[in-house]
């Protein structure tokens, strides 16, 4: 009976499930779910990213078959002039009226699309009624997967005025227009443009040409032959997200507009460097005052697509997408890369300019630094320019060498590098705060800016774009050098130092540190300097770095000296310094004698202007890759003194001049 009892009861007990394995269960399929869900989301991501290189890969492959077909790339658009009466296409903000076919229209029949490609009238622009159902289609090989907002149902709606709506499908890709800067070359002496943008209008022909230092310009196209750097390190299409609103025109893949179907200006030298920028001015694009007011600030910041609020025209745009972290790219030899928003923005600069020498980026470091989260790695490495003690040399106050340089003795001493000049009320960028510095040796540096005649003695030629026939009484030993490169710069030190004349008194040279310019700038000074926007030319005091009007080249000398006798670093060119450029640079140089990082791409360039003497904007046109020259920058040198050879050790160098 007990038995039967207890048999019974077992059986009974089998057929439910009790409160604890309930738990025991519950507990273990969130467990599980904790443990997959984050591999289903890794797949699908992973998923959603080789689907958007595949189809970056095809349109390479499209494009190697164009260039086969007609010996050039695309152009990144055919901007019209026959309909427009002003030739300042880039200003319109009527680019319906001007826009034909895009670099993607022109690459449908090596796509695949060859039926879409003959509905479209390429004789007209993309945006008449005839061309709509082109424009409109949504085209898979235009679409990242990862891109919620690429979205039939989200098309750009342009509306050039009331009643008028111009509808276009979006897509995911642009062609590399380049990462100059903006501005156009080359500048002036308020602010040098020595990577900018080109403009050539022609009003008696009516043409009109557009580019920069990427691949494709607007109606220009580039060869083979014009790539400096090679296939594999030349970036030909940037992945761009769909605009978050229909007023956004922002991913739209039959419009050849910057930021539709084309990147622009989003180098080092600006303020949209690198992948998915999420400074709040980063963008300039057309109608963003509208898109702010239409879905808010806020909105745009959350979402990620910030667009300067003030202005009203396509002047930059960079790549962006929603994958985590970063943004796929192209390069010209059909490889597709995945970058890091983290990557160096010198080396981003690098690899979608053309000109860019093979050399820079023909290392076996290239393929780490396209992977490497760049700031974190540098941040842990803050004593890479270690101070070095040398013998201590009496130096004279001051100095003639054997070409009639002057040299004056700036003493060592501690100042804040990066005080910002007065009258600028913005807060720096947090990655360029003012920091202590220490230069515990004195050094000799050039009184005046290197002349034309010097460099002409040295080099053998005259580069120089500012030739003083046109200015009455001048010449070139009172001009300053210019249109160098920074190597150009650093081959004249080389050569000076190589003199016999030189090697004998001990001397040497080279380009003062970035440290060493702002402290004899400011005579070692912690005050803020009084600068302001706009100066008379009257008068031969005062500077020109800033200063609108730009004010001409003059002879060097033509400023007031500072308290230290050193003429003309707040006026005429601006000035090449030794230092690689690295945006963050300040928040982890050495406290004595910084010489700046180890490695880079891009020179630092230094004058008056108040964002060098203490940057209060990323809007930094001046550093300058150093294979690049401009008519506004020059170069002065420092004087170094050694410990004499003996005569012995001179005689054996010869008569050697190089």
């Amino acid at each position: 009976m007990y038995r039967g009892q207890s048999c019974v009861t077992n059986r009974y007990s089998r057929r439910g499930i009790t409160r604890r394995e309930v738990i025991v269960v519950s507990c273990v399929a969130i467990l599980l779910i904790a443990i997959i869900s984050p591999l289903v989301i890794y797949s699908r991501e992973s998923s959603r990213l080789l689907h958007c290189q595949s189809n970056l890969k095809r349109l390479g492959t499209g494009l190697a078959a164009y260039h086969t077909t007609y010996q050039c790339l695309p152009p990144a658009a055919i901007w019209s002039t026959q309909s427009m009466h002003s030739l300042s296409l880039n200003m319109s903000t009527r680019p319906d009226l001007f826009t034909h076919a895009n670099w993607a229209l022109m690459l449908l029949p090596f796509v695949g699309e060859e039926h879409l490609a003959e509905k479209m009238d390429f004789r007209q622009p993309v945006s008449v009624e005839q061309n709509s159902a082109v424009r409109t289609t949504f085209l898979s090989v235009m679409t990242c997967p990862g891109d919620s907002f690429n979205q039939a149902e989200n098309l750009h709606i342009f509306e050039p005025a009331p009643g008028q709506a111009i509808s276009f499908a979006r897509g995911n890709y642009a062609i590399n227009g380049g990462s100059h800067n903006m501005r156009l070359v080359p500048g002036s002496t308020t602010i040098p443009s020595g990577d900018g943008a080109q403009l050539k209008i022609d009003r008696e022909n009516r043409e009109f040409q557009y580019w920069g230092n990427g691949v494709a310009g607007f109606n220009i196209s580039f060869r083979q032959k014009d790539f400096a750097n090679g296939s594999s390190s030349l970036v030909v299409f940037d992945e761009v997200r769909a605009g978050i609103h229909p007023v956004d025109p922002r991913g739209v893949w039959a419009f050849g507009q910057i930021g539709g179907s084309v990147t622009w200006a989003h180098g080092v030298n600006g303020d949209d460097y690198g992948p998915n920028n999420q400074w709040p001015r980063s963008d300039d694009i057309l109608g963003c005052a509208r898109l702010h007011n239409t879905v808010g600030t806020e909105t745009l910041t959350k979402e990620g697509m910030p667009c300067v609020s003030y202005l009203d025209s396509n002047t930059n745009a960079t790549a962006r997408s929603l994958h985590t972290e970063g943004a796929n790219v192209l390069f010209l030899d059909g490889a597709s890369r995945f970058l890091s928003n983290q990557i160096d923005p010198g080396l981003w600069h690098a690899i979608h300019s053309r000109e860019t020498p093979s050399e820079l980026l023909n290392s076996n470091d290239f393929d780490h630094q396209l992977a490497t989260e760049n700031f974190e790695e540098k941040t842990a490495s803050c004593d890479e320019t270690k101070t070095t003690k040398q013998r201590v040399i009496e130096k004279p106050t001051t100095l003639t060498n054997s070409i009639e340089m002057q040299f004056v003795l700036v003493p060592a001493g501690t100042f804040t590098m990066g005080i910002p000049d007065s009258g600028n009320d913005f807060d720096p960028p947090p990655e360029t705060p003012a920091h202590p510095v220490t230069l515990t040796d004195d050094f000799l540096l050039g009184q005046y800016e290197v002349t034309q005649e010097q460099y002409l003695r040295i080099m053998g030629s005259n580069p120089s774009y500012h030739l003083p026939e046109n200015s009455s009484g001048d010449n070139i030993a009172n001009f300053p050098v210019e249109q160098v490169t920074w190597y150009e710069a650093h081959d004249f030190c080389r050569q000076l130092s190589n003199l016999p004349a030189e090697q004998i008194k001990g001397r040497s040279y080279r380009l003062p540190t970035e440290a060493e310019w702002e402290y004899a700038c400011k005579a070692g000074s912690d005050e803020p300097f009084n600068w302001s926007r706009y100066q008379n030319r009257s008068g031969g005091t005062g500077y020109a770095g800033g200063i609108r009007p730009a004010l001409p080249v003059t002879p060097v000398g033509h400023y007031t000296a500072n308290s230290m006798g050193i003429y003309d670093m707040r006026g005429n060119v601006w000035e090449w310094c030794s230092d690689w450029f690295d945006r963050d640079y300040y928040r982890r140089s050495p406290r004595e004698n910084p010489r700046g990082p180890a490695q880079g791409f891009i020179k630092v360039v230094r004058g008056s202007d108040w964002r060098f003497t203490g940057e209060t904007c990323r809007i930094d046109y001046s550093m300058m890759p150093p294979w690049k020259a401009s008519p506004f920058v020059g170069f002065r040198i420092v004087c170094e003194l050694h410990q004499i050879p003996d005569e012995n050790s001179i005689h054996n160098h010869g008569d050697v001049a190089d």
